[in-house]
């Protein structure tokens, strides 16, 4: 096969989107949208070798497969040996336990399905994370495994149904699922790969393409190629100035950097010469070395970024972001020239390539290595991540996971509207039916009153069971409406006019009540006042939000103090008026429960409680609170205000 500069120029621009979107510079807030042309690419480059071997009768899959490990595994295992390294002299064992279990899914290629099952409200920040990009790797070497047969397959029946013609179904229909199930599971759709197939499928179906277009040429203005590129140029440009963290991505937004970066490869693969500013862009030398070391680029840089964040700090200063930068640059030079080119070169036969590298051995070899390393992140991952390495920890990674399940206990058996049988657990006949609904703080909302005035048998308490899947919602003939199967059987449950009829109050309780992004909350508020206008709403206000773990902030300092400390913490409601949808809360609701008045003295932030009565931390994430806190929390509301419900129902 030919080499052709402009694919490194085109790896050059989807590596350097995604590590200045990491480095926080601004308006690269779509970045990310680098791996989607990755993909692309793989799926072009991959597709035209398998092809071109198969007509030249010379295509084995041992060798596809050998070429594969030899051009990801070492430089993989060798980043993943060093950020290893790096973790164990600074991360608490609890994080560092999570970093080993991405590491060993990692070096088996699953790292994609690790880091999806973590994805949601749930999810740990992502400096934490410092092996996260290698989901897009798994994707990749996922692809591998089944493409080739797929590839030979559909080369073996061109003859009853056009190769090209198969590639393009598969595109159309893998384009359909993934924007389809990004509204049922935005993650998945995000991390896995049946939902990402589609657009290796759109880079294969360029060569068939490419070969029409040549036969075509005649047809087309000499300018054609050119336009096609610079359509493409823009399409990725776009995506990388304007597809933000707010978007709902993959979904539709996805097809724009993917059909760019197709739309780059057919203008490269153009007929007739290349016009002088596609050269000047795309086939400089510094663009083709880019593209040389993209791989070891996008390896080295994602660790380097999410450690020195660990360390120092989420917020890059303009100084951080030119020091990581070089750092990039140097780690790259490094594990191209030190790992990368020492196991693959992308001509066969170079000279100074060692035969000893070469054939099963070399296989044998990577999996042992793979394996002590595997057997090594394993140790710090069931090891509860290395505690040896501090002196003293106030809080062990164990005491924080079991922290953070006990949260669950009481509402996981509490009422639940969808659950047919959690309707033992309910009290119809109760004088006062309360409904607690929110989002992820729902648990913390039934901890809180529960732990207040679970005792009083003529409150009987519900749980919605979580809001955040209630996304986009509609009316349609009065009934609330969602593309979520799941917050659809709870809305249809909570709007049954047996359901409604009986409800007293709904107990509300998120994380910034009043926030831009409760707007589906509120949308369920309005209809159940419009249903049922005798319903009081009270909400419980917000806490602290900190910018770490909170328990992270106590092994640092041994007190949970540092959990209100200015300087950790990120959000404090001490103003909820300031918040967007204040006012359209508040004209609905009939009580506030202010926790900041509550459990602040003076409503100062260094006075507020962060430690149950026992002394159990306040939350041992940034803002989910610990069950012991919310029921101390609960029963000192409670002794102030004994009669508030009864008062509010009646």
């Amino acid at each position: 096969m030919n080499y052709r500069a402009d694919i490194d120029g085109l790896r050059a621009i989807a590596v350097l989107s995604v590590v200045i979107f990491h480095l926080g510079v601004p308006g690269f807030g779509g970045g990310y949208v680098g791996v989607d042309v990755f993909f692309v690419i793989s799926g072009y480059l991959i597709t035209s070798i398998i092809k071109h071997k198969y007509e030249q009768r010379s295509f084995k899959l041992s060798d596809f497969y050998f070429r594969r490990i030899k051009r990801l595994i070492p430089p993989l295992i060798a980043t993943i040996a060093a950020t290893l390294l790096g973790a164990a002299f600074i991360m608490t064992p609890y994080d560092m336990s999570g970093f080993s279990r991405s590491a060993v899914a990692a070096l088996f290629s699953l790292s994609n399905f690790v880091f999806y099952l973590e994805s949601g409200y749930w999810d740990t920040a992502s400096e934490f994370k410092p092996l996260l990009h290698t989901w897009s790797l798994g994707v990749e070497e996922q692809f591998y495994v089944f493409w080739p047969a797929l590839i030979l397959g559909l080369m073996s029946i061109r003859r009853f149904v056009p190769f090209g013609v198969s590639l393009a179904l598969i595109s159309v229909l893998g384009a359909a699922l993934c924007i389809w199930y990004t509204d049922v599971d935005q993650s998945a759709a995000f991390y896995l790969l049946p939902f990402r197939v589609f657009q290796f499928a759109i880079g294969a179906v360029l060569i068939p393409l490419s070969a029409i277009l040549r036969g075509a040429q005649e047809q087309f203005p000499p300018v054609t190629g050119t336009l096609v590129f610079w359509s493409g140029i823009l399409c990725i440009a776009i995506s990388v100035s304007t597809l933000g963290g707010d978007v709902n991505f993959p979904g539709w937004a996805v097809l724009l950097p993917t059909i760019g970066a197709g739309l780059v490869l057919l203008g490269g693969a153009w007929p007739g010469e290349s016009h002088v500013t596609v050269r000047v862009l795309m086939e400089n030398p510094v663009s083709n070395w880019l593209g040389r070391v993209s791989y070891s680029m996008y390896l080295v840089h994602w660790p380097l970024v999410a450690l020195f964040r660990y360390q120092y700090g989420q917020a890059l200063s303009p100084s951080d972001q030119v020091l990581l930068a070089a750092a990039t640059l140097v780690a790259t030079v490094a594990l191209h020239y030190g790992v990368e080119r020492r196991f693959y070169q992308r001509e066969p036969n170079v000279s100074g390539t060692s035969n000893r590298l070469s054939g099963s051995s070399f296989a044998l070899r990577t999996l042992f290595v793979t394996g002590l390393l595997a057997l090594l992140n394993v140790n710090a991952w069931q090891s509860d991540g290395w505690p040896w390495r501090f002196s003293s920890l106030s809080l062990s990674a164990e005491q924080i996971r079991e922290g953070q399940k006990r949260r669950f206990v009481n509402s996981n058996s509490a009422c639940q509207i969808t659950s047919p049988l959690s309707y033992k657990a309910c009290d119809f006949g109760a004088e006062i039916q309360l409904l607690v609904l929110g989002n992820s703080h729902e648990p913390d909302g039934y901890n809180f009153i529960n732990a207040g005035f679970g005792d009083d048998e003529s409150i009987n308490l519900i749980m919605f069971g979580n809001a955040n899947p209630c996304k986009d919602l509609r009316r349609t003939s009065g009934r609330l409406m969602t593309g979520d199967e799941q917050c659809q059987e709870r809305l249809d449950a909570l709007f049954d006019p047996a359901m409604t009829a009986r409800l007293d109050l709904v107990f509300y309780a998120a994380n910034k009540p009043y926030a831009a992004n409760k707007e589906s909350i509120l949308d369920i508020l309005r209809q159940l006042k419009t249903v049922n206008p005798d319903i009081q709403i009270m909400t419980l206000g917000g806490y602290i939000n900190t910018d770490r773990p909170c328990s992270h902030y106590i092994n640092e300092s041994m007190t949970t103090d540092a959990c209100a400390l200015p300087g950790n913490v990120v959000y404090f409601e001490d103003d909820p008026g300031g918040q967007p949808l204040f006012n359209e809360f508040q004209a609905m609701e009939s009580y506030y429960i202010d926790r900041v008045d509550l459990l602040c003295k003076n409503r100062v932030l260094q006075t507020c409680r962060t430690r149950s009565g026992d002394g159990v931390p306040a939350f041992y994430d940034s803002h989910h609170q610990s069950l012991e806190f919310s029921e101390m929390s609960g029963k000192l509301f409670a002794k102030k205000h004994p009669d508030i419900l009864r008062d509010l129902a009646n």
